[in-house]
């Protein structure tokens, strides 16, 4: 369960000016993903044809940043029954809760408000898609991730990297072709600064292999944001 006792923000900003995932953000959090990340539904489709293939349907699965609950929701439907997931937002939290209550009642009990990743739990397998690169301490949350995933347990990570000026400018285009505008595009970005810490894809293939992924594929990868599939020894 979450602790409920949280203040919300009146904006998707804190006091510092600083991007955050408030109540405004999470009940319109669709809509943001589809205009600021690339390929998003098609990485979740991805995630969920890869978890299909190799995972039981009684298997435990947690996605990490699980938002509003989308992927949460469409593995559901595909007869998984040990899912859960973990945010560090309230306010996603209790969207997420809304969305999953009306496929089944208890579901909300399965999310966890946390900055850490959750203890005493064995997975066959963890997603966490877009949101690594919100974590400070890397390396000791995907050290948890590993030491709570089963031998040959599936990790599914997607982060955004970080990209030449000439990727960026592409990024920034795609960004226009869903009719946001230069201000809206550069207001986010210096929100996001500090806050959103992305690394190559080189730093974060050799962030894995330190952590214990050996094997680490790229599956999906588009201006800058990149899909890795990592496999427990």
């Amino acid at each position: 369960m979450y602790d409920n006792k949280v203040e919300s923000s009146e904006n998707n900003i804190n006091s510092t000016g600083k991007w955050v995932f408030d109540a405004e953000i999470a009940n319109r959090f669709t809509d943001e993903a589809e205009k600021h990340i690339p390929d998003y539904w098609k990485v979740i489709e991805l995630t969920i044809n890869i978890l299909k293939d190799n995972v039981p349907k009684d298997g435990y699965i947690i996605d990490v940043g699980c938002a509003s609950g989308n992927t949460l929701l469409y593995l559901y439907k595909q007869g998984f029954n040990k899912l859960f997931g973990i945010d560090d937002s309230q306010e996603m939290l209790k969207v997420a809760g809304k969305n999953l209550s009306k496929v089944d009642k208890d579901f909300p009990s399965r999310l966890f408000r946390s900055k850490t990743f959750v203890q005493n739990m064995t997975f066959d397998a963890i997603i966490c898609n877009w949101t690594l690169h919100f974590i400070q301490e890397r390396q000791e949350y995907l050290k948890a991730i590993f030491d709570s995933l089963i031998s040959k347990g599936l990790f599914i990570l997607t982060e955004k990297t970080l990209q030449s000026q000439i990727t960026e400018n592409q990024y920034i285009l795609f960004k226009q072709n869903k009719r946001l505008s230069n201000e809206e595009i550069e207001r986010k970005k210096q929100q996001l600064e500090g806050v959103l810490n992305p690394l190559s894809v080189r730093q974060n293939i050799e962030l894995l292999n330190k952590t214990g992924f050996y094997q680490t594929d790229i599956i999906n990868a588009r201006l800058g944001f990149v899909t890795f599939l990592c496999i427990k020894p």
